[in-house]
């Protein structure tokens, strides 16, 4: 999926400038819904960031998670969390760490036994995934995004889509093609990215492809992040979402997140190698690798060469 995307929360900023073209009759039009001219819900006049003070932290951890429906295949039986990212926000460095855990890492899931760590918003939504993400990894997780392919879809085109440059071509007859070279992706051309298997490595190599989209829509968030319109478009993305990030505190990030002076990011990998369990193919991970990895990024929000 799969995803990404605060963080997708802070990339949702990106989108803001389409607002400047009538915002709401292109809301209506795409999710369907009906805003009365003139109106924003909730607020008589949206301000462009709130007047809030400082962010009451100075590191923030979002679990992103990507679902495995979408694209009109029904939730039913597709509940599993095929995309896990923790975006580690560190604000006094103004840098982005992502750290990124296999689908089949095999671990220990509270109250269920060890299983793949997907299956833990399967069993439990997003506060089990959380508990699990929290035990494998030793970090608190503050908040967390949840969002399924067609939501990963309409969000990539809302916000113009994102750059990539491909060395190879992408060619998975279960998701899709797209060429080599410098790339301008739309929202469906990110999703056979992010879900493709088409990679030396299969899915850790998907992994690190889902950052990289992810990194680049950073860069186009930061560059559009302070347009008029940015808390227009982050209070309507936010309800399209299942999260528990309130919008006051989804436009005081972007707030933040504009003023960062360049897009610093670095994306990791939990280390780990594979295996099998009851005949399945699984990750075991590197317990020692992980909390070196976690150490990097929670002291210095940085990520060793040989975890990227």
């Amino acid at each position: 999926m799969r995803t990404a995307v605060l963080f997708l929360s802070l990339v949702l900023a990106a989108a803001c400038a389409l607002f400047l073209f009538d915002p709401w009759s292109w809301f209506r039009e795409k999710r369907g819904s009906y805003v009365p001219e003139g109106e924003f819900p909730g607020v008589e006049e949206p301000p462009l960031y709130p007047s809030a003070g400082d962010l009451p932290y100075q590191t923030l951890n979002v679990l992103i998670l990507g679902l495995d429906h979408g694209l009109g295949r029904p939730q039913q039986g597709n509940q599993r969390s095929d995309v896990i990212m923790l975006a580690h926000v560190d604000f006094s460095r103004k840098k982005i760490c992502l750290l990124s855990i296999p689908r089949d890492s095999f671990v220990e899931i509270p109250g269920h036994g060890r299983s793949k760590i997907n299956e833990a918003y399967a069993l439990g939504g997003p506060m089990l995934a959380r508990a699990t993400v929290e035990r494998v990894t030793g970090m608190s997780v503050s908040r967390h995004l949840v969002l399924d392919f067609d939501e990963f879809r309409w969000l990539v085109d809302l916000f113009g889509g994102v750059q990539v440059i491909l060395e190879n071509p992408i060619a998975d007859p279960k998701v899709g093609y797209i060429p080599a070279g410098n790339q301008h992706l739309n929202g469906d051309q990110a999703l056979i990215m992010a879900r493709s298997r088409d990679y030396p490595h299969g899915d850790l190599d998907r992994v690190r492809q889902q950052q990289r989209i992810l990194i680049q829509a950073l860069y186009q968030g930061k560059r559009m992040a302070s347009s008029p319109g940015a808390a227009w478009f982050l209070a309507v993305a936010l309800d399209s979402l299942e999260t528990d990030f309130t919008r006051e505190e989804v436009i005081s990030l972007a707030r933040e997140f504009a003023s960062f002076p360049v897009v610093d990011v670095q994306g990791g990998v939990a280390p780990g190698s594979l295996g099998t369990a009851g005949g399945a193919s699984i990750i075991q991970l590197d317990t020692a690798g992980l909390r070196e990895l976690v150490r990097a990024v929670e002291t210095e929000c940085s990520v060793p060469e040989k975890f990227r």
